[in-house]
Protein backbone atom coordinates (compact mmCIF):
# COMPACT_ATOMS: atom_id res chain seq x y z
CA UNK A 1 0.00 0.00 0.00
CA UNK A 2 2.83 2.31 1.03
CA UNK A 3 4.57 2.07 -2.27
CA UNK A 4 1.75 2.24 -4.33
CA UNK A 5 1.28 6.03 -2.18
CA UNK A 6 4.52 6.28 -3.01
CA UNK A 7 4.76 5.23 -6.57
CA UNK A 8 1.37 7.60 -6.89
CA UNK A 9 3.22 10.61 -5.85
CA UNK A 10 6.13 10.21 -7.76
CA UNK A 11 3.84 10.00 -11.26
CA UNK A 12 2.18 13.43 -10.00
CA UNK A 13 5.55 14.98 -9.07
CA UNK A 14 7.04 14.24 -12.75
CA UNK A 15 3.52 15.52 -14.44
CA UNK A 16 3.98 18.54 -12.89
CA UNK A 17 7.66 18.79 -13.72
CA UNK A 18 7.00 17.25 -17.74
CA UNK A 19 3.31 17.10 -18.62
CA UNK A 20 1.77 16.51 -20.58
CA UNK A 21 2.88 13.98 -20.69
CA UNK A 22 2.22 9.69 -21.67
CA UNK A 23 1.71 6.68 -19.54
CA UNK A 24 4.96 5.08 -22.16
CA UNK A 25 7.29 8.21 -21.32
CA UNK A 26 6.25 8.06 -17.05
CA UNK A 27 7.17 4.77 -17.05
CA UNK A 28 10.17 5.21 -19.00
CA UNK A 29 11.19 8.21 -16.69
CA UNK A 30 10.38 6.80 -13.50
CA UNK A 31 11.92 2.85 -14.54
CA UNK A 32 8.49 1.00 -13.87
CA UNK A 33 5.94 -1.16 -15.77
CA UNK A 34 3.92 0.62 -18.05
CA UNK A 35 0.89 -0.89 -16.59
CA UNK A 36 1.89 -0.07 -13.09
CA UNK A 37 2.38 3.28 -13.79
CA UNK A 38 -0.90 3.52 -15.75
CA UNK A 39 -2.82 1.85 -12.84
CA UNK A 40 -1.37 4.96 -10.76
CA UNK A 41 -2.33 7.28 -13.53
CA UNK A 42 -6.34 6.16 -13.07
CA UNK A 43 -5.98 6.68 -9.10
CA UNK A 44 -4.93 10.19 -9.48
CA UNK A 45 -6.80 11.08 -12.32
CA UNK A 46 -10.19 9.31 -10.41
CA UNK A 47 -8.93 11.58 -7.49
CA UNK A 48 -9.40 14.25 -9.67
CA UNK A 49 -5.36 15.47 -9.52
CA UNK A 50 -4.69 15.00 -13.00
CA UNK A 51 -6.93 15.48 -15.89
CA UNK A 52 -6.31 14.58 -20.28
CA UNK A 53 -4.24 16.92 -21.74
CA UNK A 54 -6.09 16.10 -25.30
CA UNK A 55 -9.80 15.22 -26.30
CA UNK A 56 -9.90 11.53 -24.80
CA UNK A 57 -12.20 10.42 -27.41
CA UNK A 58 -9.30 10.82 -29.96
CA UNK A 59 -6.95 8.65 -28.01
CA UNK A 60 -6.57 5.35 -26.60
CA UNK A 61 -6.43 5.05 -22.71
CA UNK A 62 -2.76 3.89 -23.30
CA UNK A 63 -1.93 7.14 -25.66
CA UNK A 64 -3.49 9.92 -23.71
CA UNK A 65 -1.45 12.79 -22.35
CA UNK A 66 -1.82 13.82 -18.62
CA UNK A 67 -1.11 17.27 -17.06
CA UNK A 68 -2.33 18.64 -13.70
CA UNK A 69 -5.90 19.48 -12.90
CA UNK A 70 -7.78 22.93 -11.97
CA UNK A 71 -7.99 20.94 -8.48
CA UNK A 72 -4.41 20.59 -7.89
CA UNK A 73 -3.38 24.56 -9.33
CA UNK A 74 -5.87 25.48 -7.03
CA UNK A 75 -4.07 24.02 -3.67
CA UNK A 76 -0.75 25.76 -5.65
CA UNK A 77 -2.26 29.04 -5.77
CA UNK A 78 -3.10 29.01 -2.65
CA UNK A 79 0.59 28.39 -1.34
CA UNK A 80 2.31 31.26 0.76
CA UNK A 81 -0.69 33.45 1.21
CA UNK A 82 -4.21 32.50 0.31
CA UNK A 83 -5.05 35.80 -1.38
CA UNK A 84 -1.65 36.01 -3.48
CA UNK A 85 -2.93 35.45 -6.79
CA UNK A 86 -6.02 37.82 -6.35
CA UNK A 87 -4.38 40.55 -5.15
CA UNK A 88 -0.81 40.13 -7.26
CA UNK A 89 -3.35 39.81 -10.53
CA UNK A 90 -4.03 43.87 -11.12
CA UNK A 91 -0.41 44.61 -10.66
CA UNK A 92 0.62 41.88 -13.27
CA UNK A 93 -1.77 43.25 -15.59
CA UNK A 94 -0.35 46.97 -15.37
CA UNK A 95 3.11 44.94 -15.01
CA UNK A 96 2.40 42.72 -18.34
CA UNK A 97 0.67 45.89 -20.48
CA UNK A 98 4.12 48.38 -19.36
CA UNK A 99 6.60 45.34 -20.67
CA UNK A 100 4.14 43.70 -23.00
CA UNK A 101 5.73 40.46 -22.08
CA UNK A 102 5.12 37.58 -20.40
CA UNK A 103 4.76 38.37 -16.12
CA UNK A 104 5.12 35.11 -13.85
CA UNK A 105 3.82 34.58 -10.88
CA UNK A 106 5.78 31.61 -8.56
CA UNK A 107 5.55 30.77 -4.73
CA UNK A 108 8.18 27.93 -2.90
CA UNK A 109 7.26 24.80 -3.43
CA UNK A 110 10.06 22.99 -1.02
CA UNK A 111 13.63 23.66 -0.09
CA UNK A 112 14.87 23.30 -3.57
CA UNK A 113 11.85 24.85 -6.06
CA UNK A 114 9.61 26.89 -6.80
CA UNK A 115 5.82 26.32 -8.60
CA UNK A 116 4.57 28.36 -11.45
CA UNK A 117 0.87 29.37 -9.94
CA UNK A 118 -0.19 31.99 -12.78
CA UNK A 119 1.14 33.37 -15.87
CA UNK A 120 -0.22 36.64 -18.18
CA UNK A 121 1.14 36.19 -21.57
CA UNK A 122 2.99 38.66 -23.78
CA UNK A 123 0.91 40.06 -26.79
CA UNK A 124 3.70 39.02 -28.62
CA UNK A 125 3.76 36.72 -30.99
CA UNK A 126 6.66 35.04 -29.95
CA UNK A 127 6.54 34.91 -25.85
CA UNK A 128 7.60 32.49 -23.57
CA UNK A 129 5.08 30.28 -22.59
CA UNK A 130 5.78 27.62 -19.25
CA UNK A 131 2.70 25.36 -17.90
CA UNK A 132 0.85 26.63 -14.98
CA UNK A 133 1.71 24.30 -12.06
CA UNK A 134 5.24 23.99 -13.37
CA UNK A 135 7.79 23.78 -11.29
CA UNK A 136 11.83 25.58 -11.69
CA UNK A 137 14.91 25.16 -9.16
CA UNK A 138 15.58 28.24 -7.03
CA UNK A 139 18.76 28.56 -7.95
CA UNK A 140 18.16 28.67 -11.55
CA UNK A 141 15.35 30.25 -12.38
CA UNK A 142 15.29 34.46 -11.31
CA UNK A 143 11.80 33.77 -9.61
CA UNK A 144 13.55 31.18 -7.47
CA UNK A 145 16.89 33.35 -7.11
CA UNK A 146 14.46 35.77 -5.36
CA UNK A 147 13.73 34.11 -2.93
CA UNK A 148 16.68 32.50 -2.42
CA UNK A 149 18.60 35.56 -1.53
CA UNK A 150 16.15 36.10 1.64
CA UNK A 151 17.29 33.34 2.82
CA UNK A 152 20.28 33.62 5.93
CA UNK A 153 23.83 32.36 5.91
CA UNK A 154 22.78 29.08 7.88
CA UNK A 155 20.15 27.98 5.01
CA UNK A 156 22.28 28.73 1.98
CA UNK A 157 25.13 26.46 3.70
CA UNK A 158 22.12 23.78 3.85
CA UNK A 159 20.95 24.53 0.09
CA UNK A 160 24.60 24.47 -1.35
CA UNK A 161 25.50 21.14 0.56
CA UNK A 162 24.16 18.66 -2.31
CA UNK A 163 25.21 19.40 -6.35
CA UNK A 164 23.54 22.25 -7.78
CA UNK A 165 22.21 20.47 -11.22
CA UNK A 166 22.27 22.54 -14.35
CA UNK A 167 19.53 23.41 -16.83
CA UNK A 168 21.41 24.77 -19.31
CA UNK A 169 25.53 25.82 -19.81
CA UNK A 170 24.82 29.03 -18.32
CA UNK A 171 23.47 27.81 -14.93
CA UNK A 172 25.10 28.89 -11.97
CA UNK A 173 26.42 25.42 -10.49
CA UNK A 174 28.96 27.16 -8.04
CA UNK A 175 28.05 27.91 -4.73
CA UNK A 176 30.78 30.62 -4.50
CA UNK A 177 29.51 32.55 -7.80
CA UNK A 178 25.79 31.61 -6.54
CA UNK A 179 26.50 33.25 -3.14
CA UNK A 180 28.02 36.77 -4.98
CA UNK A 181 24.93 36.15 -7.67
CA UNK A 182 22.25 36.67 -4.18
CA UNK A 183 24.60 39.31 -3.13
CA UNK A 184 24.62 41.29 -6.07
CA UNK A 185 20.17 40.06 -5.72
CA UNK A 186 19.76 41.67 -2.68
CA UNK A 187 21.97 44.82 -3.05
CA UNK A 188 19.61 45.66 -6.43
CA UNK A 189 16.42 44.28 -4.99
CA UNK A 190 16.09 41.60 -7.73
CA UNK A 191 17.18 38.41 -10.11
CA UNK A 192 18.74 37.71 -13.23
CA UNK A 193 18.75 34.52 -15.28
CA UNK A 194 20.36 35.28 -18.67
CA UNK A 195 19.81 31.95 -20.30
CA UNK A 196 20.03 29.63 -17.28
CA UNK A 197 16.37 27.93 -17.00
CA UNK A 198 16.24 28.13 -20.88
CA UNK A 199 18.57 28.49 -23.82
CA UNK A 200 17.65 31.76 -25.59
CA UNK A 201 15.53 33.00 -22.37
CA UNK A 202 16.67 36.10 -20.36
CA UNK A 203 14.08 36.90 -17.04
CA UNK A 204 14.00 39.38 -13.88
CA UNK A 205 12.35 39.00 -10.66
CA UNK A 206 11.68 40.27 -7.44
CA UNK A 207 10.66 38.74 -4.37
CA UNK A 208 6.95 39.28 -2.65
CA UNK A 209 7.31 39.45 1.06
CA UNK A 210 4.53 38.67 3.61
CA UNK A 211 4.28 40.08 7.13
CA UNK A 212 7.36 38.56 8.37
CA UNK A 213 9.73 39.95 5.62
CA UNK A 214 9.88 36.23 4.31
CA UNK A 215 9.36 35.46 0.70
CA UNK A 216 5.90 34.41 -0.01
CA UNK A 217 6.29 34.35 -3.66
CA UNK A 218 8.17 35.82 -6.92
CA UNK A 219 7.31 37.75 -9.83
CA UNK A 220 9.47 38.20 -12.86
CA UNK A 221 9.22 39.69 -16.43
CA UNK A 222 10.57 36.94 -19.15
CA UNK A 223 11.27 36.98 -22.60
CA UNK A 224 13.32 36.41 -25.73
CA UNK A 225 16.77 37.16 -24.96
CA UNK A 226 17.02 39.46 -27.82
CA UNK A 227 14.05 41.61 -26.54
CA UNK A 228 16.52 42.10 -23.11
CA UNK A 229 19.58 43.23 -23.89
CA UNK A 230 21.90 44.28 -21.11
CA UNK A 231 21.15 48.09 -21.28
CA UNK A 232 17.51 47.27 -20.79
CA UNK A 233 18.16 44.89 -17.51
CA UNK A 234 18.10 47.77 -15.36
CA UNK A 235 14.74 49.15 -15.98
CA UNK A 236 13.10 46.03 -16.53
CA UNK A 237 14.57 45.19 -12.76
CA UNK A 238 13.02 48.36 -11.28
CA UNK A 239 9.68 47.77 -12.73
CA UNK A 240 9.66 44.00 -11.46
CA UNK A 241 10.92 45.15 -7.99
CA UNK A 242 8.03 48.26 -7.37
CA UNK A 243 5.53 45.75 -8.74
CA UNK A 244 6.67 43.25 -6.39
CA UNK A 245 6.88 45.78 -3.56
CA UNK A 246 3.14 46.52 -4.16
CA UNK A 247 1.79 43.27 -4.13
CA UNK A 248 4.27 42.62 -0.68
CA UNK A 249 2.26 46.19 0.85
CA UNK A 250 -0.97 44.04 -0.36
CA UNK A 251 -0.20 40.90 1.46
CA UNK A 252 0.98 42.55 4.18
CA UNK A 253 -1.85 45.09 4.71
CA UNK A 254 -0.43 47.91 4.25
CA UNK A 255 -1.64 49.54 1.38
Amino acid sequence: MIESVQLALRVLERVALIGPIGVSALARALIEPKTTVHRSLAALHEAGWIQPASDPAKRGPHHRLWTLSPKLLSLAQRSGHPRLRELALPVMEKLRNRTRETIHLMVPHDDRTVVLIERLDSPQPLRIVRPLGGRSMLHVASNGKAVLAHRDASELDADFAHPLKASTPRTITDPAALRADLARVRAQGYAVSMGELDEGVRAVAAAILGPDERPVGSLSISCPAHRLPDERVARYGAWVRAAAKEISQLVSGRS
